[in-house]
């Protein structure tokens, strides 16, 4: 489960499977394939959620991936990248409300599965849509978009 939802340190293969197109991009960090994990943990928790071994390793998991994801995403000038590295660190902030373990966190989790799929595509779509017309994803040559994208 943390192999599949790019815990750490399994976390590498998610940023390099951005060099996909981006409508696989979009499948692979928003939809179905990263959320596999998290719905096994999801689906393990009522029978081993009450044991202090899983709530403790899920916290310290979770939390870790999120702050090493978050702070890498800081370095990043590749759009698709940024989604990357933010994707990881949203897996470990599902993995940590799951090790919390009370019906609020699990409520939040199950809640931010949905949410994040449909921000996460629709953002890949976006950068998609960004490379094509600008034909880079690098931010640092992203300046002025809104002047040469909007129409007038």
């Amino acid at each position: 489960a943390f192999t599949k939802s790019a815990q750490f340190p399994f976390h590498f293969w998610l940023p390099g499977a951005m060099k996909a197109p981006t409508p696989v991009s979009t499948y692979l960090h928003s939809a179905t394939m990263v959320k596999a994990g998290i719905y096994l943990l999801l689906r393990f928790t009522p029978v081993l959620g009450g044991e202090d071994i899983w709530n403790t390793t899920l916290i310290s998991v979770g939390g870790i991936t999120m702050f090493y994801a978050a702070v890498h995403t800081l370095f990043r000038t590749d759009l698709k990248g940024v989604l990357a590295y933010s994707t990881i660190s949203v897996l470990g902030l599902l993995v940590f409300l799951i090790g919390l373990g009370t019906q609020y966190a699990l409520t939040a989790a199950a809640v931010y599965i949905v949410v994040h799929a449909l921000y996460k595509a629709t953002l890949f779509l976006i950068t998609g849509i960004i490379d094509h017309e600008t034909g880079t994803r690098d931010v640092t040559r992203l300046s002025g978009l809104r002047k040469v994208m909007m129409p007038v």
